[in-house]
């Protein structure tokens, strides 16, 4: 009798599985306001798509240093996870207009690594994310990413973001 009853708990697990991948299936799928737009290559000398109507946008983006930190750089605003940049690449949400309080995760914390902004409609800010592996509070021979973030101006920011992996 006991050998009959070992197959139910591995039934109840394949049950239960399809049931959980069922229900995903059914789920609705994150509102056009909580996914990334992700900045499509803009060819020199145009300009991004526009902003959308009573809408701002917010441009991520870091220059591409070969010898910075090659790990993603995640950005939390106003205390949730916003998304992730590359070393070389950039990224941008169309959000509502507002206060934003821009914090890159880091291992540890350093003075000035979080921005606090105001956005109208229309407007588009630019944030830099750059990386520090060097400074490290904790430990002396350790390597780990400290990011921060930077406010530039958009004719600079957009001459860094076309540049991309090239760096030049």
């Amino acid at each position: 009798m006991g050998l009959a009853s070992a197959p139910r708990p591995r039934r109840c697990l394949q049950w239960a599985g399809v049931l959980m991948l069922t229900a995903a299936g059914c789920a609705e799928p994150p509102s056009t306001g909580q996914v990334a737009s992700i900045a499509p290559p803009v060819p020199a000398g145009q300009a991004a798509p526009p902003v959308a109507a009573g809408q701002a946008r917010i441009w991520f983006y870091r220059t591409w240093l070969p010898s910075e930190s090659l790990n993603l750089a995640n950005i939390d605003v106003n205390g949730s996870y916003y998304g992730s940049v590359a070393n070389g690449s950039a990224f941008y949400r169309d959000v509502p207009p507002g206060h934003y309080h821009i914090a890159p995760v880091s291992y540890n914390r350093d003075f000035d690594q979080d921005k606090d902004v105001n956005l109208v409609p229309g407007q588009q800010l630019y944030v830099k994310i750059l990386s520090s592996q060097s400074w490290d509070g904790a430990c002396r021979n350790c390597v780990r990413d400290t990011f921060y973030a930077w406010l530039i101006p958009q004719e600079v920011a957009q001459a860094e973001i076309a540049r991309g992996h090239s760096g030049i």
